[in-house]
């Protein structure tokens, strides 16, 4: 592989002239559709700054060449303000976080933060936004209208927005337009799309992988937000089987409740099954060597820690819930790969732009 073609910079400097002479605001997947096309052994970006001064929008474009490197191409009309010009501002006053070029803005990333993302952790849920926005941005999804009016209604449904009023009250809570709410609901949309063509991809290598992964146990679990409180539990579990005479179910679901109504430091109890590569390694290797009523713990979960209870233990299904743990499952897997291979910029913290040589940088 060889840098861009002067065949390939030539026609991508035409379709910058195109884009930048035009009033319009083409979506930029079909505007790089044909370019795309013509050449599919290049991955193409196409970028957009709307000059908040005017409204005035500007394109420039990504040719990257995979171990090779990346061009970047701009043109502006001769009264237009440069590329390089353009939003004039320390890049920290607007920016959080750069992950392989692809930029996160503040205000970007609390939307996402409010309603996108539930269980990792704050940073590299941050970092995973970048990656899914330079994949997208890399490899387009096409989602149809009727398929963007299901993900909206949905979207509403699973936030209770029933109806007009309670919608527009969660927008202004939020401080979203109709259009950054279409927006929003769209990006969600395109993940998901997203998640099915990586599990299509890598679905049945993770299942040739992971024997056992779909096996589920049905556990009882109490969360403590101290170690010492979560021991002390264990404590009283077992003293009851030994003092009380008590069976292991009924002793441990006894404490549990006497927990619930005296500890400060008791976060939460619940029933639940769960399936095994859905559990951190730590926990799933014990609990799935486990007998029916063998207590487990303490176990660190951040921020805290639980006891857990194995109730029973069943062999791999093929169901909804198999079908949704095997997706999670193969994603994060293909997340977790790229970032490995990232390079992170964070742009917040005690520097107002973290140094570039080393592959992670945190505040």
């Amino acid at each position: 592989m060889t840098a861009p073609t002067p065949t390939l910079l030539a026609e991508a400097l035409s379709l910058l002239v195109q884009l930048n002479e035009s009033s319009a605001r083409p979506d930029p997947r079909e505007a790089l559709a044909p370019l795309r096309a013509r050449h599919p052994r290049t991955r193409m970006r196409l970028l957009r700054h709307r000059e908040a001064l005017d409204d005035s929008m500007q394109y420039g474009l990504l040719l990257t060449e995979t171990g090779v490197g990346t061009a970047t191409l701009s043109w502006a009309p001769e009264r237009a303000i440069p590329w390089s010009l353009r939003g004039t501002q320390r890049t920290a006053e607007s920016m959080l976080l750069r992950v392989n070029g692809e930029a996160l803005a503040i205000e970007e990333a609390m939307a996402y933060l409010d309603v996108m993302w539930e269980r990792t952790e704050l940073l590299d849920r941050l970092i995973s936004v970048c990656l899914i926005k330079q994949e997208l941005a890399e490899n387009p999804v096409r989602l149809e209208p009727g398929v963007l009016q299901d993900a909206m209604d949905a979207f509403r449904r699973a936030r209770g927005l029933l109806t007009v009023a309670d919608t527009e009250r969660w927008m202004r809570a939020r401080t979203l337009s109709h259009t950054a709410l279409e927006e929003l609901v769209e990006r969600e949309a395109a993940i998901a799309e997203l998640k099915r063509r990586v599990v299509a991809d890598r679905g049945h290598a993770w299942l040739a992988e992971n024997v056992g992964g779909l096996d589920r146990a049905r556990v009882a679990t109490v969360r403590f937000a101290e170690r010492t409180e979560a021991e002390r539990f264990l404590d009283l579990v077992r003293a009851r089987m030994v003092d009380g005479g008590e069976d292991a179910v009924g002793a441990f679901g006894a404490a549990a409740a006497a927990e619930f109504a005296a500890s400060a430091t008791l976060t939460g109890v619940e029933m639940t099954e769960v399936v095994r590569c859905e559990l951190p390694e730590s926990l799933a290797g014990p609990l799935f060597l486990a007998e029916p009523s063998e207590v487990l713990g303490p176990v660190s979960d951040e921020p805290g820690w639980r006891v857990v209870q194995v109730l029973a233990r069943t062999r791999a299904a093929s169901d909804a819930q198999a079908d949704r743990a095997v997706a999670e499952a193969v994603f994060a897997q293909w997340l977790a790969e790229r970032h490995e291979a990232a390079r992170i910029e964070w742009f917040w913290g005690d520097a107002a732009k973290t140094p570039t040589g080393a592959p992670v940088h945190r505040p």
